[in-house]
Formats: C-alpha cells, sequence, structure tokens
C-alpha cells in the first residue's frame, strides 16, 4: 500500500501498549472503521520474542535511537532514552514486567483533577485486561486479553534478592500486584506465555487485525496532525520517500508516546508559543503544556557484585525480582523501587571497572520523582529528533530518596543470604556521603518510564482534559504514557494498556 485514498472514522496514530489496545476496542463495533499507522514494522522477530533479548533492543532498527540533552545535575552526561519503533512499541521493547502502581497514584491523579481516573475506577480496567496464572485474589482478573503470569522457574540469584530483603527487614509479597500498600520485596509479573514475550499485539491487535474495519499501516511516520481552524480533521504523514494525508471523519487520537505525541503537537503548532516561534512553526494554539512536566524514573546502573563461581544462567526476563519501599516513613507510599538484575550493568562512565561479565546488579531507583525535564523541538525540520532534558537529580529530594535506595540495596547485596554466591563488591563500596553522590550521577539512567509530557487535568499546564480532549482542538484526544498528571510508581507499560482500555470507553461512550 503507497497511499491511503479514503477517509477513516478515527486515525490512532502509534500501534503500542495504548495504541493497539485502542485500535482493537474500536473496531470491536463493526460500523466504525479505524487507521492504526505506526512507524516501525513487525514484532515477530526471534529477538523481540525472547524476553532476556530486551538489553540488546535498544540500538538499531527497533528503537527510535533518541538521546538525552546533557544532565546538567549528572556531570553533563547523555543518556540513551530507549523508545520501541514496532508493533507493540514498548510492550514489544521492554522487560516484558507487568506493574499497575501503587494506589495512592490513582487517587492523587483523580484528586489533581481528573475525575473517573481514581483507583476505584481504574482497578476494574486492569482487572479486564488480564489473564491472571497466579493465585486468586479479589484484585486479579482472568479471562482477559494479556497473558500475565508468575516467573517460571526463577533464577536462584532473584530468589536471594528477596531473601535478602527479608533478612534486612522487608516483608516479602506473594504477589505485587495483589499488595494493598506495595511494600516489600517479591517476584514481578510477566507477561511472558510459554517462554516467550507476550503483548498488546498478541492480546489485542493480532486478533483484530482479521476484521475488515481495522487498517494497519506500518513503516509510516506522522509528523503533524492536520487542522481545519480548531478542528482536527487528519494527519500528514511520511511513507516510501512521499507525504500523504488521511481525514479522520470522527477524531484523530495520538498514542505516539511520551516523546512522539508532544512532538508531533508541536510540529503541528500546537504547544508554547515561544517555543514554537523560537523554531519557526506557526501557532495554531497556544498550549503551555505541551513537552513540559516530563519525568523518568532514575535508575541507577548499578551496584555491582562479582560471582563467586559461575553466574547462573539466566531465566525468564533476566530481572525478575524487585522491592518497593519509602525512603521517609512519612511519605503516603513508596519512593524507591530497586530491581535485582542477574548480568553486570554500569554506566558507560563507569563500565571500565567491571572485572568480567560474571557479576550480577542491584539497581536502585527513584520512582517519585521530584525532577521535571522537557520535550522540546530542535528546529521546524521534521526529521531533527528532538530535545529531551530529562532533568534527573535536579532536586535535593531525588538526591536524598536515591542515597537512602542505595544503601538499602547495600545492606541487601551484603546480606548472609548472598554469602554463597558473592565474591566481593565491585562498585560502589562503602563511601562517605560525598563520593556516593558523585557515584550516583556517574551511574544515573533511565528505567525507561518517561511519562507526563501531554498532562491530564484541569489547570493552565495541562494539554488534555480527563476525557482525554486536547485543549482548543476538537477531534483530537491523547491516549498514552504522556497524559499521566504524574508518574506511577512502578513499571509504566500496565498503566499505558489501561490508558489505552479507559480511551476506548471514553470515546464510545
Amino acid at each position: 500500500m503507497t497511499e491511503l485514498h479514503k477517509s477513516f472514522d478515527y486515525v490512532v496514530v502509534g500501534a503500542g501498549s495504548a495504541g493497539s489496545v485502542l485500535a482493537a476496542r474500536l473496531t470491536e463495533d463493526e460500523n466504525v472503521s479505524v487507521l492504526l499507522i505506526e512507524c516501525g514494522g513487525s514484532d515477530d522477530l526471534p529477538e523481540v520474542k525472547d524476553p532476556s533479548k530486551w538489553p540488546t533492543l535498544f540500538y538499531g532498527d527497533l528503537d527510535w535511537g533518541w538521546s538525552t540533552q546533557p544532565l546538567r545535575s549528572c556531570n553533563n552526561r547523555v543518556d540513551h532514552l530507549p523508545r520501541g519503533k514496532m508493533l507493540g512499541g514498548c510492550h514489544s521493547h521492554n522487560a516484558s514486567a507487568w506493574v499497575r502502581g501503587h494506589h495512592s497514584d490513582f487517587d492523587n491523579w483523580a484528586y489533581s483533577g481528573c475525575p473517573g481516573w481514581s483507583w476505584a475506577d481504574v482497578l476494574p480496567i486492569f482487572k479486564k485486561i488480564e489473564d491472571w496464572q497466579g493465585p486468586a485474589s479479589d484484585l486479579r482478573g482472568t479471562g482477559g486479553p494479556i497473558f500475565v503470569t508468575p516467573p517460571v522457574d526463577p533464577n536462584p540469584l532473584s530468589t536471594t534478592f528477596i531473601e535478602g530483603a527479608r533478612l534486612s527487614g522487608l516483608p516479602v509479597l506473594d504477589d505485587i500486584n495483589s499488595s494493598v500498600d506495595l511494600l516489600g520485596a517479591g517476584y514481578f509479573n510477566f507477561t511472558v506465555k510459554d517462554g516467550q514475550r507476550f503483548s498488546v499485539v498478541d492480546g489485542y491487535l493480532k486478533p483484530a487485525m482479521s476484521r475488515p474495519n481495522l487498517t494497519v499501516l506500518t513503516h509510516a511516520e506522522t509528523d503533524r496532525v492536520v487542522l481545519d481552524g480548531h478542528r482536527c480533521i487528519g494527519v500528514e504523514y511520511r511513507r516510501e520517500g512521499r507525504i500523504h494525508r488521511v481525514h479522520a471523519d470522527c477524531e484523530v487520537i495520538l498514542s505516539a508516546g511520551t516523546i512522539g505525541s508532544p512532538r508531533i503537537l508541536l510540529l503541528s503548532g500546537i504547544g508554547p508559543e515561544k517555543d514554537l516561534q523560537s523554531v519557526g512553526i506557526p501557532v495554531a494554539v497556544n498550549l503551555k503544556g505541551v513537552g513540559r512536566n516530563l519525568q523518568d524514573h532514575a535508575l541507577l546502573a548499578g551496584l555491582v557484585y562479582e560471582c563467586q563461581g559461575s553466574l547462573p544462567p539466566l531465566r525468564n526476563n533476566g530481572a525478575e525480582s524487585t522491592l518497593w519501599w519509602k525512603s521517609d516513613s512519612r511519605l503516603i507510599g513508596p519512593d524507591i523501587q530497586p530491581v535485582f538484575i542477574e548480568f553486570p550493568l554500569a554506566s558507560p562512565e563507569l563500565a571500565d571497572r567491571l572485572p568480567h561479565d560474571q557479576c550480577y546488579t542491584i539497581s536502585p531507583s527513584v520512582v517519585r520523582p521530584a525532577s521535571r525535564g522537557t520535550i522540546r523541538l530542535a528546529s521546524a525540520d521534521r526529521t531533527d529528533a528532538p530535545l529531551i532534558d530529562v532533568n534527573f537529580m535536579s532536586r535535593d529530594a531525588d538526591v536524598t530518596a536515591m542515597l537512602a535506595a542505595v544503601e538499602l540495596c547495600r545492606e541487601i547485596g551484603n546480606s548472609d543470604a548472598f554469602a554463597p554466591f558473592r565474591a566481593r563488591e565491585v562498585m560502589p563500596g562503602p563511601l562517605g556521603q560525598t563520593d556516593m553522590i558523585d557515584f550516583i550521577r556517574n551511574s544515573v539512567s533511565t528505567y525507561f518510564h518517561p511519562t507526563s509530557t501531554c498532562r491530564m487535568g484541569q489547570n493552565p499546564m495541562c494539554v488534555v482534559d480527563p476525557e482525554l480532549k486536547v485543549y482548543g482542538i476538537e477531534g483530537l484526544r491523547i491516549a498514552d504514557a504522556s497524559i499521566m498528571p504524574n508518574v506511577t510508581s512502578g513499571n509504566t507499560n500496565a498503566p499505558s494498556v489501561m490508558i489505552g482500555e479507559k480511551a476506548a470507553e471514553l470515546i464510545r461512550a
């Protein structure tokens, strides 16, 4: 297919965690026509299907290849920011972990001006999504499109991490998504079936692609939405070296992700007036919040230990266990979420300290960050990469939380539980506070969870209302992680799938 000559009722941009769900749900109505546009190609590749191969997907044709601006509070280092570029988006690109988040995340959304998005509102949606294979719970769903399972035969190192957390005084969680307060250590839930990745493509998109009212267009990059006054009437995209337009009779829904959705808005003249004028783009709508409020979980790469003897081979995704805890007991919910990684992980600046590949890693993280960043355009050229300022560790609160996370992880890593495996702690070792903060600034990296650049809410810095409609433009919504008012305190894939389901309910209503 080189050109589309017809209109569709709905045009969905981005076949990722939310977009695939949305396209599948909308086409359950046989009277509705949907075009789903995806910049990448097929996800049907051995390296995608193997859940342990996710670190190999972060460069090359399956990734957007974006990097951050120099991290001003992290010694001006530049971090790669992996984003999936294929059917399934980041659900075809990530570590297959399934984490809903803490109930206060969603209650906070509701309290901040987003009625309909509280924990009581979204819990039934999460249950509708799941086909949970673990112990029955009133908080879990079965029979849904997404296969979710505990790890099969987990790595003894990951089991040891949980035991080390228990010896350090932390509770052990039987099921992280059935925990009310989400405090303690446990195994991740995984979207893995029969040893292979099970993504939104498998659960939603492939079953829907047999429907005549769904058209999926791959290798097509959407540059901007087409406006008629203050109404969105379609999109403009590039495919095979040519520019095309397609008309949307009802709505366009951007599900291009936390980087892609604001980028498309800005290229369309929708965004902060000064930013648009600085790159010579005519202002269609002066929407101050577009590209602002960027949040990401900061991950340390990492606390590395040399293994005594041979490192046990990877199992499942190679990162099977995690924990949540509070850096300050006065917090309403957890703000740190370390993850155990069954291989060595260090930032490029510290990689020369790794003795060999027979090492394992405990990676602390901050999952309720105070730091905020931005997405801006480098120019009006649609082929230029955006300017992504993640701004990690720019607030003292994040440094304080990360210090607490490092201390907890070192206590676990040096506990008696790891005695059979631990030859020595490679890094960071028992540093003073000043040196430990420098280690943090040289080690911090993305946890692959950027959100919130098209914030939902009802204040002047919000981009969409609680029905996901873009302010100032008719016929345009956004449904992806960019609409989160604040990032959830856990891996963001499951909430993104929930956003796709919620968007479908709103549109059909």
